[in-house]
């Protein structure tokens, strides 16, 4: 057996220049690596953050989640682990990227009493921080609380990081709250002094899951005793009752559609329209029609008359949740229907249409589609709402 003594120096210069190689690369393509590490921790590289984000720190509280939506706000959760009961005083957040702020505190209407016990979680919103939908974002965070009944109740602040990226989910900050028992907003509406009307109602609305099956549930009442409409929700059979009261006969026309579990939030869209044939309602719930074409009386009535939200015939006031309440003054098409419900909860209204009057009822009455501003009585505004229906 015969050996090249030769070939030992090329095999040694190969073996110098391969760790040359990986000495002069080596750290680029570790560098590389950590950077995606870093990304796909952020949530860039992942599908699914459109509804998800990466939470740190936040250490004395509980289980912290977090959203952020296309329209500005920022949805998070916080849990209680500290074995008391907490108070939220308030919540700072901020995106260094555009230095930029927005700070939330409870108050006496709006999340009056966000108290947290133990094992127990609330969400919060933070209106105006997130970026616009698909961008990616990254939040610190402040929650200030108090413990209170303790020997140290504080005030403590607990910070930590949001990051990832903005669904294309639209929510409101806050909702309004209707007790049962005497809250509504009663507004003057409006109307085109026109004797024969066409108009559409959409809403979104959360019966609560207390609801008694025997309690009638006032949504909207728009008569003068003579001549009018209304929406009810009957708990005992889970269904939606458009109403209109008749001055030709002096009865009351009924039509009921629907499936609604109390508890679940669902958007609720009433289109009422005059043709050569008569005058036609049409009922959907989540973009889906539920009853069509079912015959009506004319209404009406003189201008302006009461709008009320959250009662109906004087004594039939709602439990639940109720927003974002847009009235048109016309029969919207089954189209624009599907598309008011999948542009989501805290969307604006549709473009190009005959918008008589816009209650978000986000922290307020206003309406910001005409001039037509409601008067609250007894309700509260809550960030401590459900997203979906089941």
């Amino acid at each position: 057996m015969s050996f090249n003594y030769l070939d030992i120096p090329r095999k040694s210069k190969r073996s110098q220049s391969a760790l040359e190689y990986m000495m002069t690369y080596g750290w680029a393509i570790l560098i590389i690596v950590i950077v995606a590490v870093i990304l796909y921790s952020m949530g860039i590289f992942n599908p699914s953050s459109s509804i998800t984000s990466t939470v740190t720190g936040f250490s004395g509280l509980g289980s912290v989640t977090a959203q952020c939506t296309a329209n500005g706000v920022l949805r998070i959760s916080v849990g209680d682990s500290t074995g008391n009961l907490i108070n939220i005083t308030g919540i700072t957040a901020k995106d260094p990227a555009i230095t930029k702020i927005s700070n939330f505190k409870p108050n006496s209407t709006v999340d009056p009493n966000p108290l947290i016990r133990s094992g127990s979680s609330y969400i919060f919103s933070v209106s105006n921080i997130c970026p616009s939908a698909g961008t990616h974002y990254a939040i610190t965070v402040a929650v200030n609380y108090t413990e209170p009944g303790q020997p140290l109740p504080g005030p403590y602040v607990s910070t930590g990081s949001i990051s990832g990226s903005v669904g294309s989910t639209s929510l409101p900050s806050f909702i309004a709250n209707f007790d049962g028992t005497n809250s509504y907003i009663s507004t003057s509406l409006e109307y085109p002094d026109t004797a024969r009307r066409n108009f559409s109602l959409s809403l979104w609305f959360s019966p609560s899951s207390n609801t008694p099956d025997i309690f009638y549930n006032g949504l909207f009442d728009a008569d003068n005793g003579n001549n009018g409409w209304g929406l009810m929700y009957w708990p005992d059979l889970h269904v939606l009752d458009f109403w209109i009261l008749a001055s030709q006969s002096g009865t009351t026309q009924d039509m009921e559609f629907g499936n609604i579990k109390n508890g679940s939030i669902y958007n609720i869209v009433i289109t009422y329209q005059n043709i050569s044939s008569g005058y036609y309602a049409n009922g959907y719930i989540n973009g889906v029609l539920s009853d069509k074409n079912v015959s009506r009386s004319p209404i009406t009535l003189p201008m302006p008359y009461g709008f009320e939200i959250g009662v109906a015939r004087q004594s039939q006031y709602f439990l639940g949740s109720i927003f974002n309440i847009q009235l048109y003054n016309e029969t919207l098409s089954s189209q624009q229907v599907s598309s008011l419900y999948s542009m989501g909860a805290g969307s604006s209204p549709l473009s190009n249409s005959n918008l008589l009057g816009w209650w978000p009822l986000n922290a307020t009455a206003k309406d910001y589609g005409g001039n037509n501003n409601g008067v609250a009585s007894n309700v509260t505004y809550t960030s401590n709402y459900q997203t979906t229906s089941s």
